[in-house]
């Protein structure tokens, strides 16, 4: 019985995988270097929701100290030859002189003149790569979805109305809504930040829908979100983001890496029995067996 429930399993995977193709929502190729908060992005301080917390809210102007950018830069890429380079200050409250403790970035879609309120499928996956120079303090990256209920094709735009949910969020800290999400602190290398909608913990943020959990199929990326691992690190925070896109991963890469290898089999075999979230848990039923290790057998070497 067990068998036939893998082989039932494996064959459900096989099919959803010709289904999915993989979206790039952009790399931010093709647009005038030195656009701001134009493409994908708004520039930091279009939020307010986070406005309150940074140091700067006029034009981006790097080279005099002016923090507010997200603009198209040739300076790094993950592919190509351009990126979009967010940069942002937080200030020290005015009342109190220290550091606000529930300081934030919400950067967010909502209606750029160029990729506006991209949709998604939430059955596929979220990645983002990311470049921070060794200057940037560490912080946390969480994911914010808004459920439109769309039908709009991948990364068209999916509107602006619905309950936003916040992928990968652990937790919350003091005040409105400062997401704990991934921790990034990797520096001056291009990063992966991944985002299982499907399988991450979720938070609700904003919006009468806003519950905790996903309730329909498709939605936008409303937003990113940058909380600092420290408040009292003001910053200047550099980040280059590249290659957003979505994808289904190949049926038994358990690592994601593109190939399904010895790793992904020993990674099934060391969480062999758990039940729970984890990423040896291939077929998302909530508990590492059987039919995850036959999905990894049978697709051994593909992609490699």
């Amino acid at each position: 019985m067990r068998i036939r429930c893998a082989v039932l399993a494996l064959t459900a995977l096989v099919g959803m995988s010709g289904a999915f193709a993989q979206c790039l929502i952009t790399g931010f190729e093709n647009f005038q270097v030195g656009l701001n908060g134009a493409v994908l992005f708004r520039q930091p301080s279009f939020s307010g929701s986070t406005t309150s917390f940074l140091a700067f809210t006029g034009v981006c102007n790097i080279p005099n100290g002016v923090y507010n950018c997200a603009l198209i830069s040739d300076e790094q890429a993950f592919s190509g030859t351009q990126s979009l380079k967010v940069v942002w200050q937080f200030r020290l409250n005015p009342d109190t002189g220290q550091p606000y403790p529930n300081a934030w970035l919400r950067l967010t879609t909502f209606n750029t003149p160029n990729i506006p309120n991209p949709a998604i499928n939430f059955d596929h996956r979220v990645r983002v790569r990311l470049y921070v120079p060794s200057d940037t303090p560490d912080f946390y990256l969480t994911l914010g979805v808004r459920e439109t209920g769309t039908t709009a094709a991948c990364a068209g735009n999916g509107g602006a109305s619905g309950g936003i949910e916040w992928i990968g969020a652990t937790s919350a800290q003091a005040g409105p809504s400062a997401p704990v999400g991934q921790l990034v602190n990797q520096k001056d290398q291009w990063v992966t930040v991944k985002f299982d909608i499907r399988r991450d913990p979720i938070l609700g943020f904003a919006g009468s829908t806003a519950n905790g959990t996903i309730d329909g199929n498709t939605g936008t990326i409303e937003q990113l979100a940058f909380t600092p691992t420290d408040p009292a690190n003001l910053g200047p925070y550099i980040v280059y983001i590249d290659d957003v896109e979505t994808y289904v991963p190949t049926p038994g890469d358990v690592d994601d890496n593109g190939c399904v290898d010895d790793a992904d089999l020993l990674q099934v075999l060391f969480a062999f029995g758990s039940t729970g979230q984890n990423d040896a848990d291939v077929n998302g039923d909530q508990i590492v067996d059987d039919a995850d290790l036959l999905i990894v057998l049978f697709n051994f070497g593909t992609g490699c």
